[in-house]
Order: C-alpha cells, then sequence, then structure tokens
C-alpha cells in the first residue's frame, strides 16, 4: 500500500481545493466512508471559514430558500454541520483510541502517550487501561469497515406524482426506507435526464403502472432530507405533477412496503397522524407500526387544497420534513 498524497491547489479568484488521493487498495477498504467522512470535514472546514468571515452569525437573506423565514437556510448548515460533527468526533475518538492500544502495545511510554495527548502522565495511564478495559464502541469501525461501495448523493432534485383514480381516491405508497411514511409517488431526479422523464419512470418503477399523461401542478425548493449523502445544502427542487395511469398496482418489493388507494378522508387522517407525530404525540415504535403522511407532502397538498393543515401544524411538520435520518452506528 503506498502512502496517501494530498494535493492543495489555490484556483484564479482564490478559490482553494484540497485533495486527498487513495490507491485502489485504499479505496476499496475505505468504500462509502471515502464520501461519508469527507462530506463531514467539508462541512467542519467551511463553518470555520464562515465564522472567520463573520457569516456563521449572520441572517442571510434567499426568497427562494429561506421561504420567507429569514436565516432558514442558515439554521439548515448549522443543523448539518452539527449533526455531521457528532458523527465525525465519534469515529475520531475511536480511531484516537486505536491507535493510543497500538502505540502503547508497540512500546510507547506513558510520558510519550502524555505528551503526544497533551493530558499528565497518570491520565495517559488511566485512559489506556480504561481502553483496554472497555473498547469504544466505533473500533470495530475503525478497524474493519465492511468494503462497500460509495453511497449515493443527493441530486437536490424531486419529482412528485400525484394519481387519482375515477373513484377520487389517492394512491399512496408505504416507504420502505426513510422517511418511513404514506406518500405518492416521488423520486430523485438522477439519469433520468428531465422531471417529466423521471416521473413517469419513477411511477413505473414504484407502483408498476404505466402513465398515459401528465400535468404539471406545481414545484419549488422544499428543506426536506432525504436517506442520500448531503453534499452541499439539504433539501430538494420539486416539480410535482398529477397524472393519468394505467396497467395493473404492483408495487415495488425494494423501494415500498406496499400502496394502497386512499378516500380523501383517509388522506387527511394519514395527514392528521403525521401532524400528532410531528409533534412528539406519537412514539417512534407507533409510528413505525403505523406511519401517517410523509411530512414533505403535507405542504404540496395543502398547497392544492387536498388536505387541511393549520399554519403552526404545518411548521411542525415543515421540521419534521427537515429532519436528518437517525445515524446508523457499526
Amino acid at each position: 500500500m503506498t502512502h496517501t498524497q494530498y494535493d492543495h491547489t489555490i484556483h484564479p479568484g482564490g478559490a482553494s481545493q484540497l485533495s486527498l488521493r487513495l490507491d485502489g487498495v485504499e479505496t476499496a477498504l475505505l468504500g462509502a466512508d471515502t464520501l461519508n467522512l469527507g462530506a463531514d470535514f467539508h462541512a467542519a472546514l467551511r463553518a470555520i471559514a464562515e465564522i472567520r468571515a463573520g457569516r456563521w452569525d449572520s441572517l442571510e437573506e434567499d426568497p427562494e430558500l429561506d421561504e420567507g423565514d429569514p436565516g432558514a437556510r442558515q439554521r439548515a448548515r448549522m443543523e448539518e454541520t452539527a449533526h455531521g460533527l457528532r458523527d465525525l468526533l465519534e469515529r475520531l475518538e475511536a480511531l484516537q483510541a486505536v491507535t493510543v492500544r497500538s502505540w502503547r502495545a508497540r512500546g510507547a511510554s506513558y510520558g510519550s502517550l502524555a505528551k503526544a495527548l497533551g493530558v499528565s502522565r497518570s491520565t495517559a495511564a488511566d485512559r489506556v487501561k480504561a481502553l483496554t478495559a472497555t473498547p469504544l464502541p466505533r473500533e470495530r469501525w475503525v478497524r474493519g469497515g465492511a468494503i462497500s461501495p460509495p453511497p449515493a448523493v443527493c441530486d437536490h432534485t424531486s419529482v412528485g406524482v400525484v394519481i387519482r383514480d375515477d373513484h377520487g381516491r389517492y394512491l399512496l405508497i408505504e416507504r420502505a426506507r426513510h422517511p418511513h411514511a404514506w406518500a405518492p409517488v416521488a423520486g430523485h431526479i438522477d439519469d433520468h435526464g428531465d422531471p417529466e422523464t423521471a416521473a413517469r419512470q419513477e411511477v413505473a418503477e414504484e407502483t408498476g403502472l404505466t402513465v398515459e399523461r401528465l400535468l404539471h401542478l406545481t414545484g419549488g425548493w422544499r428543506p426536506n432530507r432525504c436517506r442520500r449523502l448531503v453534499r452541499r445544502q439539504p433539501g430538494h427542487h420539486w416539480t410535482v405533477y398529477s397524472a393519468v395511469v394505467t396497467g395493473d398496482l404492483s408495487p415495488s418489493a425494494e423501494e415500498t412496503r406496499g400502496a394502497r388507494w386512499v378516500t380523501p378522508d383517509e388522506l387527511q387522517a394519514l395527514t392528521d397522524r403525521a401532524t400528532a407525530y410531528a409533534r412528539g404525540e406519537v412514539t417512534e415504535e407507533d409510528w413505525s407500526a403505523a406511519p401517517g403522511l410523509e411530512a414533505v407532502w403535507a405542504y404540496w397538498l395543502a398547497q392544492r387544497s387536498l388536505i387541511t393543515v393549520t399554519p403552526e401544524d404545518l411548521q411542525h411538520l415543515e421540521v419534521l420534513a427537515a429532519s436528518p435520518p437517525a445515524p446508523t452506528h457499526t
């Protein structure tokens, strides 16, 4: 295995780019951690730069991204940074523990350890003894993280498709992954090319139905989170359609936990359950067993007067939609 190398490039205008080059073996061993750790370090460096520039505590108004709430975009960046740092600190602490224990096993004195850690000799000795007795949970990840392909990165675009049948019922799918909830068909544009193509293909992939006709309903930026790795401002630019479909309903076993047609009253009931969950009145266990409407859809459906949500409840649902997925500890 070759030694890793770092490249620091200063571009015209003062922009800076830092690159870490890995050989094939290192890339395979790091797998998905390459992007995960890179994103966390990126968030940390950007935060430090903004703090030093005096922008971190200022209210940056952006009509599109703030949605009339000055500073919303900056608060979202702070949340993203805090979330990334929590994960990063846990992993760095485990890396330090592995390093300290290995160094000690290879003859490092407590004096050397104390100097490196910036603590007293007795504290260094106590720390090594504690780590030997009870390894940190993340040490297993440091020593043997599974080789896996890089994770999908959010492209910050989404399409949604509202499908209604001749009986006035709406088609909803129960999402198999974050955010686990009932929702109309939706997905990232990714390599579909354009929103209309993505909408047609998402309907086919998630429900087995064929789109005969699409009608643009609404769209815009929403700060909702998905399960993918985020490398910039969390959220998606949405394009929402209504669709006329044909074929037999055959929900994807990979993307969904099932699909069903719901009446307007049932759609409202799912919205009310989501509101209760957003308010903290439904436990995680109860929600997992019987979820309600996906939070981001409350905004779009209320906009079209398909459901009723008070402004206060909509705010609770917006917070829920913008919440990151729970971290997975390995």
